[in-house]
């Protein structure tokens, strides 16, 4: 008998040298895949930049209607919406207190707006900080 292996041994040891291979590069893939989903959780996540305040909204609503030089009861509606105001004017300035209700991750209470006179197309219209003079409005 020759000593030549025979087809069938062949075959045999074949099959077992792609079985180990295909074994290796299964777990590789699987080392890289769990190495990227590891990475990307590991990694720092960006903050969420808040959005603008209903009132921050409010006053960019007033704003753009007071560049056309006027501002009327139903530009200031518009700009507010539902809410309750009150609105003052004197010479210099038109004053706006605007009372918010509670809600979900954004506490009520009152807003003063501050549009100064005369109104032309860079009207800046100023937001105080909550509470901050409401009272001269008698708003709460």
């Amino acid at each position: 008998m020759s000593e030549e292996p025979g087809r069938r041994t062949r075959l045999l040891v074949g099959g077992c040298v792609w079985a180990v291979v295909g074994a290796v590069l299964l777990v590789v893939i699987g080392l890289l895949a769990a190495n990227a989903m590891v990475g990307g959780l590991a990694r720092p996540q960006p903050e969420e930049t808040p959005g603008p305040t209903r009132a921050e909204r409010d006053r960019q609503r007033l704003e753009s209607a007071a560049r056309d030089g006027e501002l009327s009861v139903l530009d200031v509606r518009r700009a507010v919406g539902s809410r309750p105001y009150r609105q003052e004017a004197d010479e210099t300035a038109i004053r706006i207190a605007v009372t918010y209700e509670d809600s979900a991750g954004a506490p009520g209470g009152c807003y003063l707006f501050v549009v100064p006179l005369p109104l032309h197309t860079d009207t800046r219209v100023a937001l105080g900080a909550q509470g901050e003079g409401c009272e001269e409005t008698g708003a709460k």
